[in-house]
């Protein structure tokens, strides 16, 4: 290959645009003509061991349309989020009229400065936007997987009053509006409901436990402090693994050493059964307020509880 062709392929992260380059254009097609360089778009070119990769797609839309944006599953797995799994098509938003690019999924918009990040020559959406993107597309479900991921909330509804008018966004927002307490999944979000509309009170929702100052073990998904106990939510997916549940096992065991009593129950009694969800935890409440006084341990803040052992 020409020197000058390596040496700005190298420069551009392996990509080479034609129309920065009028003097080398004949050193282009004589490459191209060796097998050396490979069209990625219309005036963009690369070695043919890297055109096809999700990551040289994205930097050859970029190089082309200086307005694009990658956005959906690529901006995940460019980003980061990489348990989605690696997408085949390129979603692309960008103001700019393309003719149809090869594997790119083209959307006219144009994407807010303060929404964009750029990771290794690829400008992406951020993660609160890109999860917004992933459940138009994909489900709500996916604005789980984002709370999961600890992209907070707050920054969702900023990203969704951002970008408005899209298609799609008055049920998003909905689904948001649920989150009130702050919960990572919409089994929380259903729980929730059903706990305040039982007038049962005196928990916290994703409070993190800790077993002395600075040393938390974990995060409970409903925790009556006051009754040192812990209602935990599984789903079905979320705790399936036998590396989840032996985890669960660990921190459960933990927490009982600490006074804590841990009741799980499953997605499907907060579905199914919500009337028996709601009589479970009220039954659960009870049988704690006759056993104070609570037992001696940590609380929540790392300090020690110095009362009676009680009933635990």
């Amino acid at each position: 290959m020409h020197p000058q062709l390596a040496h700005e392929l190298d420069r551009a992260h392996g990509l080479l645009d034609r129309r920065k380059h009028p003097g080398l254009r004949h050193q282009v097609d004589h490459a191209v003509r060796q097998g050396l360089l490979v069209r990625v778009l219309p005036n963009i070119y690369a070695r043919p061991d890297h055109a096809d990769s999700l990551e040289t797609r994205a930097r050859a839309v970029c190089l082309s349309d200086p307005d694009a944006v990658v956005t959906g599953r690529a901006a995940a797995e460019i980003g980061g989020w990489t348990d989605l799994g690696r997408p085949t098509a390129l979603d692309v938003a960008t103001p700019r009229v393309h003719d149809a690019w090869r594997g790119v999924r083209l959307e006219r918009r144009r994407v807010p400065r303060g929404l964009v990040r750029t990771v290794d020559g690829v400008r992406i959406t951020t993660f609160p936007l890109t999860a917004l993107d992933l459940a138009l597309r994909e489900g709500p479900a996916r604005l789980d997987d984002a709370l999961r991921r600890g992209i907070e909330l707050d920054r969702i509804r900023e990203a969704l009053t951002a970008t408005p008018r899209r298609r799609g966004y008055a049920g998003l927002r909905r689904e948001l509006d649920l989150v009130r307490d702050r919960p990572w999944s919409r089994l929380e979000c259903a729980a929730h409901e059903l706990l305040r509309g039982a007038s049962i009170t005196g928990w916290r929702a994703n409070r993190a436990i800790l077993a002395g100052p600075g040393e938390r073990v974990g995060y409970g998904d409903l925790v009556f402090e006051d009754l040192w106990l812990v209602v935990e939510l599984d789903g079905s997916g979320y705790h399936s693994e036998d590396g989840d549940a032996t985890r669960d096992k660990v921190r459960d065991l933990r927490l009982a050493r600490l006074g804590w009593e841990v009741v799980r129950l499953g997605s499907e009694v907060v579905f199914k059964t919500p009337e028996e969800f709601v009589a479970i935890v009220r039954d659960l409440v009870r049988t704690r307020q006759r056993r104070l006084p609570k037992p001696a341990g940590p609380t929540l803040d790392g300090s020690v509880q110095a009362s009676g052992v009680g009933g635990v």
